[in-house]
């Protein structure tokens, strides 16, 4: 799995835990808010409820029915009592001591004089809250008793229920205050109005038409006074609070998620900066991070193991420079190596000419002709080697730089290498024959020039009358030629450079033929074709091994 699709992978889930505790926290507040609202003791306005609220209040045990007491006691805070009546008016249940039956008519008319508020449920029953308005009982007693003979026993129960007692014209001016405190005259609407609701009323208003026209009020306090701005006032606060209280949870829930993406993250990439930094020095040597890795292994920890591709990377990388930075002072040392070598091989026949040019042109001696043709001839000997050097020199570059003109063609290997062998001066060069007839595609003229350097080579370097055997073979679609010396072979730190042309130059002083470069022309020669040589060598002899594509 690439690091882009495992990274998209990884936010996608980080996100996906981060949404699932959003949820978590919202459906918490929201079930303790509703926790909350199912244990209050009462219902914040019990005209407002719905019938499907209520029904829950309604429980039916052992065959009677029973009002639940927080149905019960939000009846007693908006002042009056709750019944529950079936289709014929019979009473099932109820909230007070001396309830009674009623007849449909009855209720009609107590809905009419917005006395009651009634709910009908679904099994035809009837939930009926009956307001208890103490201005109208002592209203009604009074009207009874009459103006001028109020009882002392009802005197003494407008005082404690704190209420006025006056009379208003006609026309809604007040005319006289018969009971109580003198308190600001009231309107007129107010006094036509009374009291429907008693959660929105802070007076209890109660009034008759007398005889003479005019009005007998009885007002009081509202003591179940609950309007519904401050309910809704408290909601807004507590959501408010709430949203408050869930900010502060999201931030919380935030700063923990940004450490632990940071840390799941932010590390690792410190890591691989460390890293990046020591490479950039030259410094291919591992940074110890015990959080990061596992113990004893390069490997990274599990929850880190999305960056195990970049640690593997830049673990290869490492190696890769090492590596290079190897072969690069190796190769400076076969530079330094080469040109002290070639600084020799170009200066040792400098010498020699400038040596014979110096004897020649001195007039302290008089050279014979014939001293003058050896000398020549040696001087004409050095320079066609340093022209051969130069030359070899000159075409190994351009094989590196594919500078040279490769004309590859069919070459029948069998017949070629027959031909070879024919026409070479060295009688110790055999060839295996083979049965059937092998193509290749090859350039016949280099070709013959990597086996004279290869066959040279072998003569040179063993000893007189040593065999050099030529073999052809055939192998899964390709073709396998071995030129096989029995020789004493070649050592391993020689083997190791033999293709090599900055390993070491040639000594001219010697017997020995040729530049140094033959074994790295060959090389680049045989590559150029599509070929792979091989060199394998112990003390039985030596065997280089060239490998081409067969063609079919």
């Amino acid at each position: 799995m690439r690091l882009s699709r495992k990274m998209t992978l990884r936010f996608i889930s980080y996100f996906a835990v981060f949404y699932i505790l959003l949820v978590i926290v919202m459906m918490s507040l929201l079930a303790y808010a509703f926790y909350k609202n199912e244990k209050s003791s009462i219902y914040a306005n019990l005209l407002i409820m719905d019938k499907m609220d209520l029904e829950y209040d309604v429980k039916q045990e052992d065959g009677k029915y029973v009002l639940s007491d927080k149905l019960i006691n939000s009846a007693k805070r908006s002042g009056g009592v709750i019944h529950l009546f079936d289709e014929n008016g019979q009473l099932l249940a109820s909230s007070g001591k001396d309830a009674k039956s009623y007849s449909m008519q009855r209720m009609v008319d107590m809905t009419k004089d917005e006395q009651a508020h009634i709910w009908q449920f679904e099994k035809d029953q009837y939930l009926v809250f009956e307001q208890q308005n103490v201005a109208a009982t002592i209203l009604e007693i009074i009207s009874k008793e009459g103006i001028q003979h109020i009882s002392n026993k009802t005197k003494l129960q407008i005082k404690e229920a704190e209420a006025i007692v006056e009379r208003y014209t006609a026309d809604g001016e007040r005319q006289q205050i018969i009971f109580g405190e003198k308190t600001k005259e009231m309107d007129p609407i107010k006094i036509l109005m009374g009291s429907r609701n008693f959660a929105e009323t802070r007076e209890l208003v109660a009034s008759e038409k007398l005889r003479d026209g005019s009005l007998l009020v009885v007002r009081t306090k509202n003591a179940f006074y609950n309007p519904s701005e401050p309910f809704y006032y408290n909601a807004i606060k507590y959501f408010l609070i709430g949203t408050g209280i869930f900010h502060i949870i999201l931030l919380v829930i935030i700063v923990i998620f940004s450490a632990f993406i940071g840390n799941r993250f932010g590390r690792p990439l410190l890591y691989f900066l460390k890293r990046i930094e020591k490479l950039a020095i030259q410094d291919y040597t591992q940074v110890n991070d015990r959080k990061l890795k596992r113990k004893g292994s390069d490997r990274l920890k599990r929850k880190y193991k999305i960056f195990e591709e970049v640690n593997q990377s830049l673990s290869q990388l490492s190696t890769t420079l090492a590596e290079n930075e190897r072969k690069i002072q190796q190769t400076e040392k076969w530079r330094e190596d080469w040109i002290t070598g070639l600084s020799h091989d170009l200066k040792t026949p400098l010498s020699s000419i400038y040596g014979y040019s110096k004897m020649l042109s001195s007039t302290d001696y008089e050279w014979s002709q014939e001293d003058v043709r050896k000398f020549a001839g040696t001087m004409q000997e050095k320079a066609e080697y340093m022209d051969a050097l130069i030359k070899d020199l000159t075409y190994t570059y351009q094989l590196k730089n594919n500078a040279v003109v490769i004309h590859k063609e069919d070459v029948n290997l069998n017949a070629f290498l027959n031909d070879y062998v024919k026409n070479t001066t060295s009688e110790n060069v055999k060839m295996e024959q083979m049965s059937s007839e092998t193509q290749i595609l090859a350039d016949p003229i280099l070709l013959k020039r990597i086996l004279d350097n290869l066959v040279g080579n072998a003569v040179e370097h063993t000893s007189e009358g040593t065999l050099i055997h030529l073999e052809l073979t055939e192998l899964g679609g390709k073709v396998l030629l071995r030129i096989r010396d029995e020789g004493q072979g070649i050592p391993k730190e020689e083997l190791d450079n033999l293709f090599n042309r900055y390993y070491r130059g040639t000594n001219t002083t010697s017997e020995a033929s040729g530049t140094g470069l033959g074994m790295a022309i060959t090389k680049q020669l045989v590559e150029a074709m599509d070929g792979q040589i091989i060199v394998g060598s112990d003390s039985l002899g030596t065997v280089v091994t060239i490998v081409f594509p067969k063609i079919f």
